[in-house]
């Protein structure tokens, strides 16, 4: 009996790039002006939190508390005073709801949904890998079952060639085994016969599964695709932007995934507003990409601090 063939392949993989404060323009908008460091570092940098879009759905303690954290990464590397916070004076610090943050949101929604989609898929790719090794296990009992069957009814066919040749005693006791012979393989042939039909119709049912599955992962890999050419499309704009008009200066969040993911938002616009441009290290909070190697990082890098010292001239901790 021929055992199902089984998927090849595997599962998409979700490659969601983490791109939140790279400066650039908006996809099917228009261009994002981008944060430009201060001209020079003119400490102690007086700020407030100005505005919370209530659609964020972040209570306003929680931005807060973000924002104490952000000052606190740059206010823990110097004895100086880099910044204070006065209610309703100096940088407003606010969050702004807009086209950004709803296309961000549905995207998490859509990568959570694919999300489980996968465990899904991967929950029933498991159960299907089990019935087919139970199946190929049971195919390989019935080989076993029909080889056995086919090996006594050989020798029966012999006793009963014996029977009709006289080479066998012509007994009513030689009749009556070589009849309850031929009634017992009439059973395990009828049995066999039940076994084979049971395993073709459990294999036809797998393979109709698998195929079933196959489709579900084509659909699944094409939604994954979709999405990572969106976010491939729309990853580059401004997450955030500190901005400066003579001595009016802002920072404007368009992007506030979490509390954390905040904070370090806060934490690099509030680098350029002490005149820190971008750094090259990957891990640093002021490189140009808040990706794997500086996400959740909760001080600054060496590279952070070279910055520090170059654009402000203060003594460092440590």
């Amino acid at each position: 009996m021929a055992v199902p063939l089984w998927l090849a392949g595997g599962l998409g993989v979700l490659a969601m790039g983490g791109v939140l404060w790279q400066e650039g323009a908006l996809s099917g908008g228009s261009a994002g002006q981008g944060s430009s460091p201060a001209s020079r570092c003119e400490i102690p940098v007086t700020l407030h939190l100005e505005a919370v879009d209530t659609r964020f759905g972040l209570e306003r303690d929680a931005v807060q508390a973000a924002l104490d954290a952000a000052v606190r990464m740059w206010d823990g590397e110097t004895p100086a005073t880099l910044f204070r916070q006065r209610e309703g004076q100096g940088m407003p610090v606010r969050l702004v709801f807009d086209e950004r943050q709803a296309s961000a949101e549905r995207r998490d929604r859509l990568r959570a949904e694919l999300d489980r989609l996968q465990q899904q898929i991967a929950a029933r790719e498991e159960a299907l890998d089990q019935r087919h090794s139970a199946l190929a296990a049971d195919a390989a009992g019935y080989q076993r079952q029909l080889e056995g069957v086919r090996a006594r009814q050989r020798e029966h066919e012999q006793a009963v060639a014996a029977w009709n040749a006289g080479r066998m005693e012509p007994s009513a006791g030689n009749r009556e085994r070589l009849q309850r012979q031929r009634q017992t393989l009439d059973a395990a042939r009828a049995d066999l016969e039940q076994r084979r039909r049971t395993l073709e119709h459990r294999r036809d049912g797998l393979n109709r599964d698998i195929r079933e599955l196959e489709q579900e992962i084509t659909a699944f890999n094409d939604r994954v695709a979709a999405l990572n050419r969106e976010v491939g499309e729309t990853g580059h704009f401004d997450m955030a932007v500190y901005q400066q008009q003579g001595v009016a200066r802002s920072i404007t969040v368009f992007r506030a995934s979490d509390p954390d993911a905040l904070r370090l938002t806060l934490a690099h616009e509030l680098g350029h507003a002490l005149g820190i441009d971008h750094v090259n290290d990957p891990a640093a909070v002021m490189h140009a990409l808040l990706g794997e190697a500086n996400a959740g990082r909760r001080d600054l890098s060496a590279a952070d601090r070279r910055a520090l010292a170059a654009a402000c001239g203060v003594d460092l901790e440590g």
